[in-house]
């Protein structure tokens, strides 16, 4: 009799898993214990992997956080798009509501989170500036989305502070 095993996995796809797994650990610590308690030794033992593998695929802490902020900035902008195919609204109100979206909750509580460490880390916070840049770029178009006739681009950028 032969027990059927599962396909082997390429090496892209473990290095892939690895990736994503110190990345989840990373944001999931961050929410827990917030930057101040992070370290490189929790991550690897909460994703399950070796200090190694961090410094194969990272080499640095600021690296794994750039790559988490990333990965962070992602989920939240697919969160918003995926929100609002499925729930459509229009005007003003929705585009505040996707404005205030982007300042609140667990994934806001770790960019703050991030934001604090880039105080003393210039490659971190290099990087969150980029990201964040991005992150309003993507807002702002999805605010305009919902309210094009309501709101133009600097309107919309001066509702967004005064919601933040």
């Amino acid at each position: 009799m032969t027990v059927a095993s599962a396909p082997r996995r390429t090496q892209q796809e473990r290095r892939d898993a690895s990736r994503a797994a110190l990345i989840d650990a990373t944001l999931e610590l961050l929410e827990e214990v917030g930057y101040a308690e992070l370290s490189v030794a929790d991550i690897c033992e909460r994703a399950g992997r070796s200090v190694g593998t961090h410094l194969h695929h990272f080499g640095t802490k600021s690296a794994l956080l750039a790559a988490s902020v990333d990965h962070l900035a992602d989920v939240r902008i697919r969160a918003m798009r995926t929100e609002l195919s499925e729930h459509p609204r229009t005007g003003l109100e929705a585009a505040l509501d996707i404005g205030w979206s982007f300042y609140r909750g667990p994934t806001f509580l770790v960019a703050l989170e991030l934001w604090t460490a880039a105080r003393t880390d210039p490659e971190l916070r290099e990087h969150l500036l980029r990201v964040e840049e991005n992150i309003d770029r993507e807002a702002i178009a999805l605010m305009i989305e919902v309210a094009p006739d309501g709101v133009d681009d600097y309107g919309i950028r001066g509702a967004r502070f005064a919601v933040a």
